[in-house]
C-alpha cells in the first residue's frame, strides 16, 4: 500500500498546479495519470489564457463578462472570488517561464478572444496549452512529487462517508495497487469524448465525475456540454481556434454571405447562427493574409495545410460545431471541497457554478491553474487536521475481483469500440448543439440498451501488462453512466439556456426560478433535482 497525505488524480493543468500547491503547504503528494502529463488534454487549448491585465480591464469587468457568458447560471460570489485572483495566477505563470507574446515595446500582446469585451487572453502563438503544460510540469518536477504515470484509477476508497484514498492499476507492472490518502483531489477533465465526434484527446472520458459519481457525490449541471464552431468536418476533427474571428477571419454561407453580429458572441451565438444559415458554412480566413497567418497561427495553418490540405490564406474551410468542452461536472466549492469530506475536485471535471450555463473562450485555462492552486492548498490544510486515513480492509482484493471478473476468453461480435462508436453517434444526434424530448428520450432508451450489451461485454486480453482493452472497458463505463447522466439533466432542462438549447423550448424560463441541475446515481440510475443558483 501506498501512503500519501494528498493524492492527485489527473496529469492536466489543474491536476499539477494542485500537487504543486499541495506540495508547497507542506504535505506528501502523489499524482496519478493515465497517461503522461505532457500527453493530456490542457496541451491542446489553444487560442490564449485569460487574465484582467489591461489598463481598460478590471476584476469587476471581466466578472460581468463571465456572467453574461455564463447566461444567467452562474454564482455571482464565485465569479467575483475567481476575477479577483486571475491575474495572480496567470502572473505565476510567467514568471515561472510562459513564454507568452509581447508586442514591440515589451509588454504583454494580449488578444480580444472569443466573448470577452476587452483584449485580455494572454497567448502563446497558438500553441498556449502546450508551452503552459510545459512550464507546469517544469514546475512539478521541481518539487520532486512522486509521479505515477499510466496508472489507471479504477475506485474510490471509503471510510465512515470520507474519502480515504483510491485504488489503481499499473499499466506497466500490470498489478493494482492502493493509495490510502487523508484528501484525494480529482482533476481528471472532462467527458466529451462520449460524443463522436469530439475535439478532445482519447483520454477524455469522465473518469473523475464517474468516481465521484459512482461514490454517490453529486454532479451538476451535466446538460451544458459546450460545442467549437470551427471545427473542420473531416475524421480528425481539427479545430480552428476562434482567435482568427478577431484578426479578420469571416463565417460565409456557401453563397459567400456573410454571417453578420458575430464579433464578440459566445461559442454558443455562433454555433445557433450557423444552424439558422440553413445550410453549409465555411470559414474565410484570406482577409488575414500568409504573413500574419503564419507569424501569430503558425500551427493552425501548418494543421489545415496537412490534415485538411487547405491553404488557409486561399481556401475556404468547411467547418461544423463539435463536442467541444464539459461545463457540468462534480458539484464543489470555490475551493474544490465535495460533498464527501476528503474528496476534492477541480479544473474541468468539477463544477463550481463558475461557468454557468457557458464557459466563457479563454477561461479554462485560467480556471484550470486557479481551481488547482485552491484545491491544492485546501486538501493540504484539511490533510494536516484530519485523522490518518484507515484504508477499508478488504478493498484492494475486492477491487481485483471485480477487475478479474471482466476478463473472459469468449469471442463475442460486440466489441468496446462498436459500443463506444454507437453511443458517440448518438450523443452527437440528439444530445447536440440542440435537442427535443423526443430525441432525448430515444438517447435515454438507446443508453440503457448500451449498458445492457456492455454488462455482457468480457475483456478478451488476458495481459497483466499495458492491458488497453481492460482501460478501454472502464473508460467505456464511464462515458455510458455519464452519457445517462447529460441526457436525464437535458431532458429535465425545459428551457434554453447557454450550451443547452432546445428546439421544443427555445426560450430562457426565470419564471420558476434560475437553478442548477442535480444528478446522483440511485440505484444506478441517474435521479435530477433542482438547486437554486444563490444571488449575491
Amino acid at each position: 500500500m501506498q501512503e500519501f497525505d494528498v493524492v492527485v488524480v489527473g496529469g492536466g493543468a489543474a491536476g499539477l498546479r494542485a500537487a504543486i500547491a499541495a506540495k508547497q503547504a507542506g504535505a506528501k503528494v502523489a499524482l496519478l495519470s493515465k497517461v503522461h502529463p505532457l500527453r493530456t488534454n490542457t496541451a491542446l487549448a489553444q487560442g490564449g489564457i485569460n487574465a484582467p491585465l489591461g489598463a481598460d480591464d478590471s476584476p469587476e469587468a471581466y466578472a460581468g463578462d463571465i456572467l453574461q457568458a455564463g447566461d444567467g447560471l452562474c454564482d455571482p460570489a464565485v465569479v467575483q472570488n475567481f476575477t479577483q485572483h486571475a491575474a495572480d495566477a496567470v502572473m505565476w505563470l510567467e514568471r515561472m517561464g510562459t513564454p507568452f507574446n509581447r508586442g514591440a515595446d515589451g509588454r504583454f500582446d494580449r488578444r480580444r478572444f472569443g466573448s470577452n469585451s476587452r483584449a485580455r487572453s494572454l497567448y502563446v502563438d497558438d500553441r498556449t496549452g502546450h508551452v503552459v503544460m510545459q512550464v507546469l510540469y517544469e514546475q512539478f518536477q521541481r518539487e520532486r512529487i512522486a509521479l505515477f504515470a499510466d496508472w489507471y484509477v479504477t475506485g474510490l476508497a471509503i471510510d465512515s462517508a470520507r474519502c480515504v484514498g483510491l485504488t489503481a492499476l499499473g499499466l506497466r507492472p500490470g498489478t493494482l495497487d492502493s493509495f490510502a490518502a487523508r484528501a484525494v483531489i480529482l482533476a481528471t477533465g472532462g467527458f466529451t469524448r462520449m460524443y463522436l465526434p469530439s475535439t478532445v484527446a482519447m483520454g477524455t472520458t469522465g473518469d473523475g465525475q464517474n468516481l465521484a459519481y459512482q461514490a454517490g457525490v453529486p454532479l451538476r449541471d451535466m446538460e451544458m456540454v459546450q460545442f467549437h464552431p470551427l471545427v473542420f468536418p473531416g475524421g480528425a476533427s481539427l479545430m480552428v481556434t476562434e482567435a482568427v474571428l478577431a484578426e479578420g477571419g469571416r463565417i460565409v454561407t456557401a453563397g459567400g454571405r456573410e454571417l453578420s453580429n458575430l464579433a464578440g458572441a459566445t461559442r454558443e451565438k455562433i454555433c445557433q447562427a450557423m444552424d439558422q444559415a440553413g445550410g453549409p458554412v465555411s470559414l474565410d480566413l484570406t482577409l488575414i493574409g500568409s504573413q500574419k497567418l503564419k507569424s501569430r497561427f503558425p500551427q493552425t495553418t501548418e494543421l489545415l495545410r496537412t490534415v485538411a490540405g487547405l491553404d488557409a490564406a486561399k481556401d475556404l474551410i468547411p467547418i461544423r460545431p463539435v463536442a467541444h468542452r464539459s461545463i457540468g461536472g462534480i458539484e464543489a466549492g470555490i475551493s474544490g471541497q465535495t460533498a464527501m469530506p476528503g474528496l476534492y475536485a477541480c479544473g474541468e471535471c468539477a463544477c463550481t457554478g463558475l461557468d454557468g450555463a457557458g464557459r466563457m473562450a479563454g477561461n479554462l485555462l485560467t480556471e484550470a491553474v486557479v481551481s488547482g492552486l485552491r484545491a491544492g492548498e485546501a486538501a493540504a490544510a484539511y490533510a494536516k487536521s484530519a485523522p490518518a486515513a484507515s484504508f477499508p480492509a478488504g478493498r484492494l482484493e475486492e477491487e481485483k475481483k471485480r477487475l478479474e471478473a471482466l476478463l473472459s476468453t469468449d469471442k463475442p461480435a460486440d466489441t468496446a469500440g462498436r459500443i463506444h462508436a454507437e453511443l458517440g453517434a448518438l450523443m452527437d444526434r440528439y444530445a447536440g448543439a440542440v435537442r427535443n424530448a423526443d430525441g432525448l428520450q430515444s438517447a435515454r432508451d438507446q443508453i440503457h440498451a448500451l449498458k445492457e450489451r456492455y454488462a455482457r461485454l468480457g475483456v478478451r486480453n488476458q495481459s497483466a501488462v499495458y492491458n488497453y482493452e481492460l482501460v478501454a472497458h472502464l473508460e467505456l463505463g464511464a462515458m455510458l453512466n455519464l452519457a445517462a447522466a447529460v441526457t436525464a439533466a437535458a431532458a429535465a432542462r425545459k428551457e434554453s439556456r447557454g450550451a443547452h438549447r432546445r428546439s421544443d423550448h427555445p426560450a430562457r424560463d426565470d419564471r420558476n426560478g434560475i437553478s442548477h441541475s442535480v444528478v446522483t446515481m440511485v440505484q444506478g440510475a441517474p435521479q435530477v433535482d433542482r438547486k437554486l443558483v444563490v444571488a449575491l
